[in-house]
């Protein structure tokens, strides 16, 4: 165990074991009394061996005995039962608190976390990882704290019937620390290593599932299922080469316990046979062996868990640590009064030596009505996350109403700027659920009148469900232009003060995108819409063409028409396509 692993153990008892220490106090008591119960009644039973052995015993004196075994046996149980409701309950709420931060360690993140960071990682993290953390803080703590105080209890009471036959029954002890060390150690390599194997199954399976329309479409389900396959056999090569580890240890324990009785037979009855021992007092210790083979048992089980679950509190924290890259105020230091954009200067690349933009300046009144062309890779999707601030620039600054974004919290920057992408996510509820995202205390008439301005309204009406129909994972059972005006309308409720389109009217027809486009301008708010179609960007105020990464003209559609190759080439192009779709019908 790393000094790294033993620091994460130590905040995980300071931050999630230390403010319930009177709960898990309660539970060590429990287990203590429990073990109390179970370490006296070998006594009760090995007095009534000499007593039979004498020929004194009576039928009072029996049944008294046995009656104090049974209560001491129930009472054994009872207090073990309340050390589970203690102890385990307890665990159960850690987990819940542990994957709470979790998630609000995720939520902190910024884009490029995410990029870099794949989905079915941090599905095994939020399940398997965090699971296996749980079962440290329940299962290990309470058979941690059963085994040491039956051992106090057994030892105390075995050195007081013979200090030389138990001393010689404890011979074994130090072989079962040396064999819990060099195991345990194999095992936290060993669960390490399961735990990421598992990760990459998780996260190939939620791949797999996500695109299972492209790998239908291509006929790859033959590839895909070889591919997990070969990912199954990993994982489970890596599960048995950690259950045989685990199956090591629990024999040689066993082992050593055998061995131990062994001893007390031969040392136990050579002091029998010389009179210095009684058959009671080695029937007692007999007992005692036996309550000790689940303790030493639990050790190595215990060691598994300690071992699977520092390899997961390890990568847990791993992503919990890691800061985001985006840093908001709690409160912003300056709100905008109004909302011209300013981007100055501005500079970008996801990775060193690829810049994305170069030097991009200009400034958007409120307002506006904007388009963004270029062509493919020019970076007009990049400049729309920066507008959002999910992603940072390099260099140069961008501003709200003069406010730098980084003057602005959160809460308050994702009120004003909107984003919808081209291909917008929508989650497995209802079509108004899914606008509420977007304002959760709107009415349904505010839904209803953001789908109108969307244009989707009429349909949405004429499903059997209505507001209330179910979309499906990511919208699967609504067409793409559907999807589309259903995100812009979930853009809409929230009423913000910027909208930025990244090519969010691809799938919707020409007719229909000049209607939102009119609904858009009535509610006199920023924005700014990237479109491969001219006859989107045309009606625009304002037109920037980006090219490799910079701005290589703006102005009026008519000015960029007169000085932009580029777009009077898509220009030209995207008329003639239009004149032959209305003159091949007509042919």
């Amino acid at each position: 165990m790393t000094n790294q692993t033993r620091t994460n153990f130590q905040r995980l008892a300071q931050q999630y074991l230390a403010p319930r220490w009177v709960v898990l106090a309660l539970g060590g008591i429990f287990v203590t009394l429990s073990n109390l119960c179970s370490a006296y009644y070998p006594r009760i039973i090995g007095q009534t061996v000499d007593t039979i052995a004498r020929g004194a015993a009576t039928w009072e004196s029996m049944l008294g005995n046995i009656t104090a075994v049974l209560l001491l046996t129930i009472g054994s149980g009872m207090f073990m039962f309340a050390t589970r409701k203690t102890v385990i309950v307890t665990s159960r709420k850690i987990e819940y608190e542990l994957r709470r931060d979790f998630l609000a360690a995720l939520e902190r993140q910024s884009q490029r976390f995410y990029d870099r960071m794949p989905t079915g990682v941090l599905m095994a993290h939020a399940t398997n990882d965090i699971a296996a953390v749980r079962e440290f803080l329940g299962p290990a703590i309470m058979y941690s704290a059963n085994t040491l105080t039956t051992f106090a209890f057994v030892l105390v009471l075995m050195l007081s019937l013979d200090p030389l036959v138990t001393a010689c029954a404890l011979l074994p002890l130090p072989f079962v620390a040396l064999s819990t060390y060099r195991i345990g150690k194999r095992i936290y390599i060993a669960s390490r290593h399961v735990q990421e194997e598992f990760s990459e199954l998780v996260r190939h399976a939620q791949e797999a599932f996500s695109g299972i329309r492209i790998i239908r479409a291509f006929v790859r389900e033959g590839y895909e299922e070889s591919l997990f396959t070969t990912q199954s056999n990993q994982y489970i090569t890596s599960n048995l080469r950690l259950a045989r580890l685990q199956a090591l240890f629990m024999p040689s324990m066993m082992l050593l316990v055998g061995s131990s009785q062994l001893i007390v037979l031969l040392v136990g009855g050579w002091r029998v046979a010389a009179g210095t021992m009684s058959v009671g007092s080695l029937a007692q210790f007999f007992i005692y062996i036996g309550q000790l083979i689940w303790p030493i048992a639990a050790i190595g089980w215990v060691t598994g868990i300690v071992q699977r679950s520092a390899a997961s509190l390890d990568r847990l924290y791993a992503i919990m640590d890691e800061q985001p890259e985006l840093s908001f105020p709690m409160h912003s230091a300056q709100l905008p009064r109004s909302f011209a954009i300013g981007c100055m200067h501005v500079s970008f690349r996801y990775v060193p030596g690829r810049p994305i933009l170069e030097d991009v300046t200009f400034r958007l009144e409120e307002g506006m009505h904007v388009g963004i062309v270029g062509p493919i890779g020019s970076g007009k999707s990049t400049l729309v996350y920066l507008l959002a601030r999910l992603y940072d620039p390099d260099s140069g600054a961008i501003t709200i109403g003069n406010v730098p974004l980084q003057m602005l919290s959160m809460e308050d920057l994702r009120n004003l700027v909107c984003v919808v992408p081209q291909e917008p996510f929508l989650f497995s509820m209802t079509i108004a659920d899914n606008i509420r995202v977007g304002n959760p205390n709107a009415s349904d008439a505010e839904v209803l009148r953001a789908l109108e301005r969307a244009e989707i309204a009429e349909e949405v009406l004429r499903f059997p469900q209505q507001l209330h129909t179910v979309v499906g994972e990511r919208g699967i059972l609504l067409s793409g232009g559907q999807r589309q005006r259903l995100a812009i309308a979930r853009a809409l409720v929230g009423q913000p003060r910027i909208l930025l389109l990244d090519d969010a009217l691809s799938a919707v027809d020409t007719a229909t995108e000049r209607h939102i486009q009119a609904e858009l301008r009535a509610l006199h708010c920023t924005t700014i819409i990237v479109s491969h179609r001219i006859s989107t960007i045309e009606h625009c105020d304002w037109v920037m063409v980006l090219e490799n990464g910079r701005i290589t003209a703006q102005g009026t559609h008519a000015e960029v028409l007169a000085t932009s190759s580029f777009y009077r080439t898509l220009y030209d192009r995207q008329q003639l396509e239009h004149r032959l779709n209305v003159e091949l019908p007509n042919a």
